[in-house]
């Protein structure tokens, strides 16, 4: 163990002071260790329980048995003096590793209302009484959240687009207070959110004091919030499978000019034919239509030469179709200007909008059918490489080893081996050298071979007719073989 040394004479503390020193910092020490020694432990300090629920509250002297344990639970009408063999009244028993562990405890089987308060124990130890609390609390679920508003719509429950919204939701009477959830169509509302607040609540005649909870919320109206349901869910502990969170809401109602829109192109219109040209635009209240073309302007239900303008039509969700049909039209009709004006209490708006006889509009990229062109010739043109390669490689189709055999008949010589001939370009075929052929070379140009083979097939043919004719003979009358061979010199 450390020791803290304390030099006086170091310190400046005079002689006669050291003394009364001492004596303080060990009365310190002494009623640090009584009030130690004398102290309590509860578990759990708080617990939140739902009415019928069981728990277990336990008071605990770690330091020294106890001769008694006596519990107050708020709503009882009695004391309890609680011993592991005691158990007269219904629904409490001991609870604790027995009064000589120290241990004071209670179990609770089913939790009622009125048992809402502190729960406090009183230990005997040594002849006298130590005593801890718990806060019990039982929840009581709060009443329907309702959303209030801050900002107030016009006498038809309108507002207008831009405006600041800005609602509160108000959770009353709950215990423990509830929390607050906020959504827009059942989507996170995701819009800046006040403090949340908790207030005391007392309802009337009831004697409870419960808490109401409230948090607001703000942002800038758009056309998107038209019709939309802003909702205030509260959580709470009394939640349930069987009990799910309860729900208040407001449908918000939002007035809003026509909404521009980026200039429309209309295709697959045919010429000489009566063509309906058709819009959809969004507002709200209902917007009023008028066409200007080339600048004369044709309003909603009326018709002026070619042309007639329709009421617009009410799509729902704040659409609605916009109609013009052009009796006729002609190539100078696609080459006028439109422009649509609808306008209602809130704006006007102006739509340029343009005529064409194309079936489609211009694609910025290639169609899908290049695409699969290109596709399928890169395809086939990687095929036919392919093809080419493995050809070459096993020595098929055109790509077979060449030769000069002309396949003349079996008789003929003028076949070509360099294998049978020696002298073939200048090489030696047996020790597998090359030697220059010296002997003397006649300047008389070698015949081509197809000359030769033209005078071989003359000279056969000569041969043949005069055997076939006069066939020679030995003498013995057979035939001469030497004169029946076919010469096949060249």
């Amino acid at each position: 163990m450390s020791r803290i040394c304390l030099d006086h004479q170091h310190m400046g503390v005079p002689h006669h002071l050291t003394k009364q020193f001492y004596v303080v910092l060990s009365v310190f020490f002494i009623l640090t260790d009584a009030m130690a020694r004398a102290q309590v432990n509860v578990e759990p300090n708080t617990a939140v329980l739902n009415e019928g629920d069981p728990t277990e509250l336990l008071c605990r002297y770690a330091h020294h048995s106890i001769t008694y344990c006596r519990i107050e639970i708020p709503g009882e009408p009695k004391v309890f003096n609680l011993s592991p063999d005691w158990n007269k009244t219904p629904g409490f028993t001991y609870f604790g590793k027995g009064l000589q562990n120290g241990e004071c405890g209670v179990n609770i089987q089913r939790v009622k209302a009125i048992n809402n308060g502190q729960v406090k124990c009183n230990l005997g130890v040594e002849g006298e009484e130590l005593s801890g609390t718990i806060d019990l609390v039982v929840a009581l679920r709060p009443k329907q959240p309702a959303v209030e508003l801050m900002t107030k719509a016009d006498s038809e429950g309108y507002f207008s687009e831009g405006v600041t919204f800005q609602a509160r939701c108000i959770v009353p009477d709950g215990r423990p207070a509830g929390n607050i959830t906020w959504f827009l169509d059942n989507e996170p509302a995701n819009k800046p959110l006040g403090q949340m607040e908790f207030v005391a609540s007392h309802p009337a005649n009831t004697g409870l004091e419960l808490a109401t909870t409230i948090q607001s919320i703000k942002w800038n109206l758009g056309p998107e919030d038209n019709g939309r349901k802003l909702i205030c869910r509260s959580h709470h502990q009394t939640d349930r499978e069987s009990l799910p969170p309860q729900e208040g809401s407001y449908t918000i109602l939002v007035r809003y000019a026509p909404i521009h829109k980026e200039d429309t192109t209309v295709y697959g219109l045919y010429l000489e034919q009566t063509v309906k040209v058709n819009m959809t635009i969004r507002a709200n209240p209902a917007p009023v239509i008028e066409w200007t073309i080339d600048g004369e302007v044709v309003r909603q239900g009326e018709q002026k030469g070619r042309f007639s303008v329709f009421e617009p039509e009410y799509l729902g969700q704040d659409m609605y179709n916009v109609t013009m049909i052009i009796a006729g039209l002609t190539l100078e009709d696609t080459t006028k200007t439109y422009i649509l004006r609808a306008s209602n209490a809130l704006g006007t708006t102006d739509y340029n909008v343009h005529l064409s006889s194309s079936a489609t509009p211009p694609s910025s990229g290639l169609e899908i059918g290049a695409i699969v062109g290109i596709v399928v010739a890169v395809a086939v043109l990687i095929l036919i490489v392919l093809l080419v390669l493995f050809a070459r490689a096993t020595g098929r189709w055109c790509f077979g080893g060449a030769t000069l055999n002309t396949d003349l008949g079996p008789d003929s010589e003028a076949q070509i081996n360099p294998q049978l001939n020696e002298d073939f370009d200048g090489r030696d075929f047996n020790n597998g050298e090359e030697h220059i052929d010296t002997t003397h070379q006649t300047e008389e140009p070698t015949p081509p071979v197809t000359d030769k083979l033209d005078s071989q097939k003359k000279a056969d043919l000569k041969n043949n007719a005069s055997k076939s004719a006069t066939p020679a003979t030995n003498g013995n009358g057979h035939a001469n073989p030497a004169e029946n061979k076919t010469n096949t010199s060249v």
